[in-house]
């Protein structure tokens, strides 16, 4: 009876819908203006998983679900490096990632941006001293903008790209 109980309440609490608030919305507006001022149509980010736990992969598709709803404000994920604007890298670079990462990097158009997520890619993960494990700084990226985090709230990705784009 009391697992019943349990399950209830714990069922109630998921049901409730999330609350935006001020802040939140703010954001949206601020990235929104900020792609329409620097952007053609929409921000392209093409996505590379170099060799992470997948926390911040969940927290980059969070920014997609409806709460946060970033594809409305202007964010679009694309699929080969050609069509991006920047490169978004996650994770500690694997030996095996990385003429994957430096094939993609080439690729980009120019200029080239590229923007590392998490606390991996600067090399304090707690796999950084394994035998597979390569520095990013290997690759020879012209310049590199980072959001910290392990992983990083996808407020704080958000903060991280308006901030980086109105650096542009």
């Amino acid at each position: 009876m009391l697992k019943l109980l349990q399950n209830e309440i714990n069922r109630k609490k998921a049901m409730r819908p999330p609350i935006v608030d001020e802040e939140l919305l703010r954001l949206q507006r601020t990235i929104k203006n900020a792609i329409k001022s620097k952007y053609d149509s929409s921000l392209k980010l093409y996505i590379v998983d170099s060799g992470s736990c997948g926390a911040c992969e969940l927290e980059l598709q969070t920014l997609f679900n409806p709460f946060y709803n970033l594809s409305k404000q202007g964010v679009e994920v694309v699929y080969t490096p050609k069509e991006a604007d920047i490169m978004l890298i996650t994770g500690t670079l694997t030996e095996n990632m990385y003429e994957s990462v430096e094939q993609a990097y080439r690729e980009l158009k120019k200029p080239k941006k590229v923007i590392t997520i998490g606390d991996c890619p600067l090399m304090e993960s707690p796999l950084r001293k394994t035998f597979s494990m390569t520095d990013i700084k290997r690759v020879s990226f012209s310049s590199v903008y980072h959001i910290s985090g392990c992983p990083p709230e996808p407020r704080g990705i958000i903060k991280g790209l308006i901030k980086y784009i109105e650096t542009v």
